[in-house]
């Protein structure tokens, strides 16, 4: 069976990334793991010749930590069973060590399907827009990573746009992108952005594309440029009340570029959509 691991500091801002952990997990018949990571300080030494002063201030940090897990864990739990989720699915994790060096040893042992994260979290857990925290996991593993900006509501996931360059390799990320949103029940539109540079080649591309996936229920569509590739993406985003969008995580330039922007229009779209990442192969 498949699993959907999702970290989670515990704050309310992770809690409403973890109802779209829930109802994914239902849908695509997944097991849910909930991890919760701490740090713990580095403290001086300032007792010279007392070492176990030390031992004692770590002692307390994970006792802190193990007791706010312990204190959460049950209101998570009971909000998975009131959406349906059956108790036996779901199962708690409490490690020490960096978030992203925490995920990167677990999927050393198990594979996971999703990984879900909210973004923006308090407590410096997943901070700025995509949340530093969260560009490291999806930089530290292979496994699609799911980020939930502060303002997305779950009210299912109808409609996803997928984002191409029409490489042969993006078909590797289409087809799960097309796979996941046929167990949620989502429509998807495969889009391109259309430049002077391609013009000449992007028509028999998605020709191609749309052959190649004639078995699946996608859409292909080629939008104009208008200012620039992510301006055209985000725009059509929320001109179509998209619920997910679909990303190939090719460089950091790209993402630098899709949350730059601070217009009003695209914080809009910053804080509410849903991006599953994926990596290029």
């Amino acid at each position: 069976m498949r699993t959907i691991l999702f970290p989670t500091d515990f704050s309310e801002l992770a809690d409403n990334a973890f109802i779209y952990a829930i109802h994914l997990a239902r849908s695509v018949d997944a097991n849910l793991k909930v991890l919760h990571s701490y740090m713990s300080p580095v403290f001086a030494s300032v007792h010279p010749g007392q070492p176990e002063i030390l031992g004692e201030m770590y002692a307390n940090v994970e006792s802190t930590e193990r007791e706010k897990f312990l204190n959460n864990t049950p209101h998570l739990m009971q909000k998975a069973m009131d959406f349906g989720f059956p108790e036996d699915r779901i199962s708690f994790l409490f490690e020490e060590g960096p978030v992203a060096s925490v995920v990167r040893e677990l999927s050393k042992k198990q594979k996971f399907h999703l990984i879900v994260m909210g973004t923006h979290g308090q407590s410096g857990f997943l901070d700025r827009i995509i949340g530093s925290n969260t560009v490291s996991v999806i930089n530290s593993v292979k496994t699609p990573v799911i980020a939930v900006p502060p303002h997305a509501r779950f009210c299912g996931i109808n409609r996803v746009v997928f984002t191409t360059l029409f490489k042969e390799t993006d078909k590797i990320a289409l087809r799960e992108a097309l796979i996941m949103a046929r167990e949620v029940g989502a429509e998807t539109t495969c889009i391109h952005v259309v430049t002077q540079s391609d013009l000449t080649t992007v028509g028999r591309h998605m020709e191609q594309w749309c052959e190649d996936h004639k078995r699946y229920t996608v859409q292909f569509k080629l939008l104009d440029k208008v200012e620039s590739v992510e301006h055209t993406i985000t725009n059509y985003i929320l001109d179509n009340n998209v619920d997910m969008l679909a990303v190939i995580k090719r460089n950091r330039n790209f993402f630098d570029r899709l949350f730059k922007d601070s217009t009003t229009h695209n914080l809009t779209f910053h804080t509410k959509v849903p991006i599953i990442v994926y990596h290029e192969e």
